[in-house]
């Protein structure tokens, strides 16, 4: 479970300080997340609504990097593909932010127009010049990661068969060949997709210098897209695919819902 600060450092008592108010000026406080690494409250005063989460010290155990999170998050506002951060400091765990308003329904990330758009925001965060500092993230090293969490708590499933991790660490390393490296978000659905008439995305705990194609993966994933809105998401992202896109595009989604799966196992072996 995640630890609640209390006294001076409650939710209600961080927005104001963010926001340079006195307590009595927070309006309203609601929980919105829940979770085994953090937890967040949209806070509302009178004329501003921020969004406040709280992390603990287990984040390590599903690989999140809270320093490097830093980093990204304030590259990521400079581009205005992410929130604006009022507070962000890892060594107490809090992060403060602009609420940016409402996420993406399911649905509209099947809507065509969507995909092209969705399609520019990734390749506008791939082409950033990567900030110093961001950890790199080997898909080898995060599925040796997991499995070693999973092997550690003698937890055994189909996902850490030997012929399962024998495949997976293959489609990673034939991901690795000829990639470029880029800023990844590596988390990209709808609930992570803010649309104002501007896209930007957020919770970027799982960020960092990585493969591009993985993002593609996360939404085509997350949202079961069929293989024609693969294609479309693919052409609009790359603009001219090459014969090797759409198979590496295959394997990358292929991968993504293998390393999901394993996060889905080790965060219910951590409760």
């Amino acid at each position: 479970m995640t630890t609640h600060p209390s006294g001076d450092s409650t939710p209600a008592t961080i927005a104001a300080s963010a926001l340079g108010v006195d307590a009595d000026a927070i309006c309203s406080l609601e929980r919105i997340k829940h979770g085994l690494t953090n937890d967040s409250w949209r806070v509302r005063t009178v004329s501003d609504v921020v969004i406040v989460r709280l992390s603990n010290p287990s984040e390590a155990l599903l690989q999140i990097d809270r320093a490097s999170e830093a980093r990204v998050l304030k590259a990521v506002a400079g581009a205005g593909l992410g929130p604006e951060i009022l507070v962000c400091d890892p060594a107490r765990r809090v992060l403060v932010t602009r609420d940016l308003g409402k996420t993406w329904k399911q649905g509209e990330a099947h809507v065509p127009s969507n995909l092209r758009r969705i399609a520019k925001l990734l390749r506008s965060l791939h082409v950033m010049a990567i900030p110093p500092q961001v950890r790199r993230v080997d898909l080898v090293e995060t599925i040796q990661g997991y499995l070693r969490a999973l092997d550690e708590r003698g937890h055994c499933s189909e996902l850490n068969n030997e012929s399962i991790r024998l495949r997976a660490q293959h489609a990673a390393l034939a991901l690795r060949h000829n990639s470029e490296e880029a800023l990844c978000h590596n988390d990209v659905h709808h609930l992570n997709i803010i649309d104002d008439g501007t896209l930007r995305l957020i919770d970027w705990e799982y960020s960092g210098v990585g493969e591009a194609m993985f993002d593609l993966a996360s939404i085509c994933v997350y949202h079961r897209f069929a293989h024609h809105e693969r294609e479309h998401l693919l052409e609009a992202y790359l603009q001219a695919p090459t014969a090797a896109a759409p198979h590496r595009l295959e394997l990358a989604c292929w991968l993504f819902e293998y390393v999901k799966e394993l996060w889905m196992e080790v965060r219910a072996d951590a409760r």
